[in-house]
């Protein structure tokens, strides 16, 4: 990971790194603002109270402190095994920032879904996520980082111009979508609306992306079917091999790993409505709730029964 200063109370840290294991981590805000975009691999972000959002490849997270705390707001990141490349800005002193930065962050605390300290995600424009996606390598390196260590990174005159650009797109982006992402689900009850998927995009799909898209609608809307993979080729209209590359391709998992996120996402709703751990295991695809308590474990890190009663402590 390298750490760059493109301004005053600014760091943009550039991560290109293979995490052998998973870990937990958390931040302390006062004010300010994070946020981060996904390459590869997984994040998950997630607030004092365990609410959060998966970021995937392609996916972005934002966070900022509500005002109206009197505690400082703790982010809470979780970091998988595997391979993960981001891009992520942290602002710090408000006071010191730009005109252009303040007035984007009155904005975005006009915003009605501004008044919790939880992360939200956002979902960069096409031409912003390959820009970006080339930008973030180890400098000086061919291969991936197996160490953490956060070094600051002196950049000439130039280079951290072109940084300062980078950092600029990547702020304005998404408080632009993010805001208006948010103002469309302002629309409706958020008592009816369901579950946000983290990889929904704000945008119509084009071309082939338009069937993936219809191939993750269906895994999202039936996590816990049957799904066979000549029937979603069939709805992607593609053979099965083009499919399982191409999804990949364009989401940064497998058709099973997305399908078992799904699940997840689903059984940890249903955890915090108080439904039984046998329950949501037949609710979520799963005959015995043992494989369910174990695949539950290997994607949070804690078990369902653990999980059920945090969530009550919490509420």
């Amino acid at each position: 990971m390298h750490d760059l200063h493109p301004w005053r109370d600014a760091h943009l840290t550039l991560c290109d790194l293979e995490v052998s294991r998973a870990y937990h981590g958390q931040h302390q805000f006062n004010e300010g603002l994070y946020l981060c975009l996904v390459l590869e691999g997984r994040l998950t972000l997630s607030g004092v109270d365990g609410v959060g959002v998966d970021l995937l490849a392609g996916q972005g997270g934002i966070f900022r402190p509500a005002r109206t705390q009197f505690a400082p707001p703790t982010l809470k990141s979780y970091h998988p095994e595997g391979r993960l490349r981001c891009l992520s800005l942290h602002l710090e002193g408000e006071a010191s920032q730009s005109l252009q930065v303040r007035r984007g962050l009155a904005n975005w605390d006009a915003l009605p879904c501004t008044r919790l300290s939880r992360p939200m995600g956002w979902t960069p424009g096409r031409w912003l996520h390959q820009q970006l996606d080339e930008c973030v390598r180890v400098p000086g390196s061919d291969g991936v980082r197996g160490e953490c260590e956060t070094p600051v990174v002196t950049a000439c005159e130039g280079e951290m111009l072109e940084w300062q650009g980078i950092a600029l797109q990547l702020l304005g982006a998404a408080l632009k979508r993010r805001a208006g992402e948010a103002q469309e689900v302002s629309a409706f009850s958020a008592a009816a609306a369901p579950p946000a998927s983290p990889l929904a995009s704000p945008s119509r799909p084009h071309g082939a992306c338009r069937h993936l898209e219809a191939v993750r609608q269906r895994l999202a809307a039936v996590p816990h079917g049957a799904h066979s993979l000549e029937e979603l080729a069939r709805l992607a209209c593609m053979s099965p091999s083009g499919l399982r590359h191409k999804f990949r391709q364009a989401f940064g998992q497998s058709l099973g790993s997305y399908q078992r996120e799904c699940r997840m996402r689903c059984a940890e709703q249903a955890l915090r409505r108080g439904v039984s751990i046998q329950q949501v295991a037949h609710q979520v695809g799963y005959a015995h709730a043992c494989n369910f308590a174990t695949a539950y474990r290997r994607h949070f890190g804690v078990s369902p029964q653990a999980a059920r009663a945090r969530f009550h402590r919490v509420e």
